[in-house]
C-alpha cells in the first residue's frame, strides 16, 4: 500500500521554456502522465528544469514501454501521406497500419476514418475547410485535440492557429508525417530499438546525449537544430533533433487546442488561439517592422505545483485580458501581466515570435521573458488608446505612418517596463502623432482632435521621480498656460502650439485647423516658437478686458501687457537657467510635447522654490512686469506690465534697450533698479521664452537682487530727496551691477 501510493519528484533538466521545442515537450510529458499514469501528477517549472512528482518511479522507462501515441493526422495537408504524389508519408502510413505494437491501435483506427475522408474528398472536390469539417465530424474523439490546435473552423475559411503553422505543416513539412516516423522508430519492438529508444527518453530527461541525434526536421520549434542554409560554415547544415522531443512537443501542442472563440466574443481568427496574439516588432532588439511573421505565442510558466487538470483549465481559460476584452497585440498582453489580468498561477511568461528567418522557413524566436507583477500606472495608457485606435488605418500617409509606429513603440515600452520617463515617452508620441494627423486634410476628416485627459494622474506619476527635473517643470508651467476671457473660449498652449482650435462652447470639443496660430513647434528652436508666443500674447493681452485673477477674484488692469494669467508657475530659478543655456533642449522639447497632451485645467501644483547659479538682471526686472507689478500707495491703480512691443524686440536681439525701457517703468511703480549689463551675453530669444509662463518668487528676486524700494527722505533743508537704502554695503544694486 505504501509502495503504491510514493511520490517521485523528478527534476527534468532538459525540459526547459526555451526553446519553444523543449518547453512543448514538458507540455506533452505532463500531459501524458495526467492521462494515461497518475492523474494526480504536479508539476512547476523551476530555474532547474521542469519539475514532476508522479507516482511513476522511471519516466523514460514508462514512455518507452506504456506511453500510447494520440492519433495526429492531417488528411487535408498534402505530404501528409493520404495524397496520390505522398510516396514517402504513405510508406509511414502503410508502416504503422502494420506495427505490432497494441500501443498504435488508435492510430490505425483514426487512419481508416481519414482514408474514407480522403477519397470523398478526391469524389467530391472538396476544399480544405470541408476536408477538416468532414474528417472532424467523423474522426474518433482521441483526434479532436490535434485538429482543434490545428485548424480553427469559423466563417467563411479555416483559421489556422501559428503555433502548428497552417493546418498542421509548415510549408512542405508536414507536422503529422514526421510525427509518425519518430513513433515508428522509438516503438521499435526489437532489442536493440527498445534499447535506443530507452537511452533518447534519458537523454532528453536528464539533458544528456549520449545517443545520436535523429536527422529528422524539426520544423520552427528549435531554431538552433532546423539546419538550413547558413546553418553551418560549410553552408548547410540537416536537421536534428532527439525522436522523443519531437513527438513530445506535438503531443504537448494539444493542450493550445482552441475553442475560447465563442466564450470571448470575438473574431475567431484570434481570440480562438490560447496565448496567441498578432506580431509586433516592439519590445525587441531582433524585430523588425517589415519581418514576416505569424504571430506570438506567449507560453506560461507556473511555479507552483498543478495537476493536469489545473493546467487544462489554465489553457481553456487562456486567460489575458485588458480593458475587459482577450489581449489581441502584444503591448495589450504586456498590459494583462501589469494589471492582475492573468491567471494568479502564471508567474512568467516567455514570449515567442514565429518569424520568416533562412529563406521561406518560420522559427520560433524567443523575444522576451515577461515577469507577472502588478502596477496599476499602468493603467493610464488605457485612457488613449480609443483615439490612437482613429488614427490607425491603411491608406495613412507615410508620416502618420511613421509617428504611428513610434507612438506603438514607446506604448509598448511604457506598458512594459513603466516609469515616469516611459511615461513622458508615450505622451510625446501621442504629441507627435497629434501633429502628423493636423497636417493631413485627410486624416482629419476621419479623425477627431484628442480630447486631452485630466493631468493630475500623470502627474503624479512624474512626481515619484527621485529628482525632479527642471525641464519637467518649465513643461507643467508652459503647457498649462492659458488665455482667459469672458466672451471667447479659452485657448491653451497646446491649442497655440499644435494645429487645433476651442470648441465654439466651453467644454465643446475642440476643432482642426490648418495650422497652428504659433507655428514652428517641433521644426524650429524652442526658444524661437515660446518668443513668438509671448508676441502673440502683447496682441491679445487686451482680450481678456473681464478677466479675474484666481487668487483674489478681483478684476485685473494693467498699464502694458502682461503674460499669461492662467498656468502653474514656475520657480525662478529654472527660469533663469533656461535663459543662460543650462537646460537640455531635447528634454524640455519631450516634457512639453508631453505636457501639451494633458488637460491641467484646475490641476493644483506648486513647485518648491529653486535657487539658480546664476541671475540674469534683465530678466529678474522683467519677470515682476510679466506679472504685473501694482502700487502700494495706490491699490485701485492699474498694474505695470511689459510694453507691448518688448516681445518683439527682445527677439530681435534688442535685449539693453527693453531692459532701459523695464527700469523707466520699475521707476514710476517706486522701484529704483540696475542698469543694463555692462556686456550682454544673452540671447534675447532666450529671454522673451522664458517669459513666457508664470515666475514664482519673482518680486522677491527681483527685490533682493535686482531693484530696491525708493523713499523720499528730507534733508536739512527741508528738501525732499531721493534715496535708496541706507546700508550701502548690502545694496543689491551694487552687488547686481558687479555680477552683471
Amino acid at each position: 500500500m505504501n509502495e503504491t501510493l510514493a511520490r517521485h519528484r523528478h527534476v527534468l533538466t532538459g525540459l526547459r521554456p526555451e526553446p519553444l521545442g523543449s518547453y512543448l515537450a514538458g507540455l506533452g510529458l505532463i500531459r501524458l502522465l495526467g492521462e494515461q499514469a497518475d492523474s494526480a501528477a504536479t508539476s512547476a517549472w523551476t530555474p532547474a528544469g521542469l519539475v514532476i512528482e508522479t507516482s511513476v518511479a522511471d519516466l523514460p522507462q514508462w514512455l518507452t514501454s506504456e506511453y500510447v501515441p494520440t492519433p495526429v493526422l492531417s488528411p487535408w495537408n498534402g505530404g501528409s501521406g493520404f495524397g496520390e504524389k505522398d510516396k514517402e508519408p504513405k510508406r509511414r502510413i502503410t508502416e504503422l497500419l502494420s506495427h505490432p505494437s497494441p500501443r498504435l491501435q488508435p492510430m490505425r483506427d483514426a487512419i481508416a476514418v481519414a482514408e474514407r475522408v480522403s477519397a470523398d474528398r478526391r469524389r467530391h472536390g472538396w476544399d480544405k475547410g470541408r476536408v477538416v469539417q468532414e474528417f472532424r465530424n467523423r474522426c474518433p474523439e482521441r483526434l479532436l485535440p490535434w485538429i482543434d490546435a490545428t485548424v480553427v473552423l469559423a466563417g467563411d475559411k479555416p483559421e489556422f492557429p501559428p503555433l502548428l503553422g497552417t493546418g498542421g505543416n509548415d510549408g512542405r513539412l508536414d507536422f503529422s508525417t514526421n510525427f509518425h516516423e519518430c513513433l515508428i522508430g522509438l516503438l521499435d519492438v526489437t532489442a536493440n530499438g527498445q534499447a535506443r529508444s530507452l537511452a533518447c527518453a534519458r537523454d532528453l530527461l536528464d539533458s544528456a546525449q549520449s545517443q545520436r541525434l535523429s536527422d529528422t526536421a524539426v520544423g520552427q520549434f528549435d531554431p538552433a537544430l532546423a539546419g538550413g542554409q547558413g546553418s553551418s560554415p560549410f553552408g548547410a547544415a540537416s536537421s536534428l533533433v532527439n525522436p522523443w522531443e519531437y513527438v513530445l512537443l506535438v503531443e504537448g501542442a494539444l493542450l493550445f487546442a482552441s475553442g475560447t472563440a465563442r466564450r470571448h466574443q470575438h473574431d475567431a481568427g484570434r481570440a480562438a488561439r490560447p496565448f496567441t496574439v498578432t506580431f509586433s516588432p516592439d519590445g525587441t532588439v531582433s524585430g523588425a517592422v517589415a519581418e514576416q511573421s505569424r504571430g506570438e505565442v506567449w507560453v506560461p510558466l507556473w511555479s507552483c505545483a498543478c495537476t493536469l487538470s489545473e493546467i487544462r483549465q489554465l489553457f481553456g481559460e487562456a486567460r489575458a485580458s485588458w480593458r475587459g476584452r482577450p489581449a489581441q497585440r502584444a503591448v495589450e498582453f504586456y498590459a494583462a501581466t501589469r494589471t492582475l489580468g492573468v491567471a494568479s498561477g502564471i508567474g512568467e511568461f516567455v514570449r515567442y515570435g514565429l518569424q520568416q528567418r533562412n529563406g521561406l522557413a518560420f522559427v520560433a524566436v524567443p523575444l522576451d521573458h515577461v515577469q507577472v507583477h502588478s502596477d496599476p500606472a499602468v493603467v493610464l495608457a488605457a485612457q488613449i488608446e480609443d483615439w490612437v485606435s482613429w488614427v490607425r488605418s491603411p491608406d495613412a500617409s507615410s508620416a502618420i505612418g511613421c509617428a504611428l509606429r513610434k507612438f506603438e513603440q514607446a506604448h509598448l515600452d511604457y506598458v512594459r517596463d513603466g516609469g515616469p520617463l516611459r511615461l513622458r515617452d508615450m505622451l510625446a508620441a501621442l504629441t507627435a502623432l497629434e501633429m502628423a494627423v493636423g497636417r493631413s486634410g485627410r486624416a482629419r476628416d476621419k479623425t477627431p482632435v484628442w480630447t486631452p485627459r485630466r493631468a493630475g494622474p500623470f502627474l503624479v506619476e512624474f512626481l515619484k521621480m527621485e529628482q525632479q527635473p527642471a525641464e519637467l517643470r518649465l513643461a507643467v508651467g508652459l503647457a498649462s498656460c492659458a488665455s482667459r476671457s469672458g466672451s471667447t473660449p479659452v485657448r491653451t498652449m497646446r491649442q497655440l502650439l499644435l494645429p487645433v482650435d476651442p470648441g465654439e462652447a466651453p467644454y465643446a470639443r475642440a476643432r482642426w485647423r490648418d495650422s497652428p496660430v504659433v507655428p514652428g513647434f517641433g521644426l524650429r528652436p524652442l526658444q524661437d516658437v515660446l518668443a513668438d508666443v509671448l508676441a502673440w500674447r502683447s496682441r491679445t493681452a487686451s482680450d481678456e478686458h473681464s478677466s479675474t485673477t484666481p487668487e483674489r477674484g478681483a478684476p485685473d488692469r494693467f498699464q502694458g501687457v502682461p503674460t499669461f494669467r492662467s498656468g502653474i508657475r514656475v520657480p525662478a530659478g529654472d527660469l533663469h537657467a533656461y535663459a543662460f543655456g543650462e537646460l537640455d533642449e531635447a528634454a524640455l522639447d519631450q516634457w512639453l510635447r508631453a505636457c501639451l497632451a494633458l488637460s491641467w485645467r484646475g490641476v493644483p501644483c506648486r513647485w518648491p522654490a529653486v535657487s539658480a547659479a546664476w541671475l540674469l538682471p534683465t530678466l529678474g526686472l522683467l519677470h515682476p512686469l510679466a506679472e504685473g507689478l501694482g502700487d502700494d500707495g495706490e491699490p485701485d491703480s492699474p498694474k505695470l506690465a511689459m510694453g507691448p512691443d518688448w516681445a518683439v524686440r527682445l527677439a530681435a536681439g534688442q535685449v539693453t534697450s527693453v531692459h532701459v525701457d523695464a527700469v523707466r517703468r520699475l521707476r514710476q511703480a517706486g522701484w529704483d533698479a540696475v542698469p543694463p549689463p555692462r556686456v550682454a551675453g544673452v540671447d534675447g530669444a532666450c529671454l522673451a521664452a522664458a517669459l513666457v509662463p508664470r515666475c514664482r518668487g519673482a518680486f522677491r528676486l527681483m527685490q533682493a537682487h535686482f531693484a530696491v524700494r525708493i523713499r523720499a527722505e528730507l534733508d536739512e533743508d527741508g528738501a525732499a530727496e531721493v534715496a535708496g537704502v541706507a546700508d550701502e554695503e548690502s545694496n543689491p544694486l551694487e552687488l547686481a551691477q558687479e555680477l552683471s
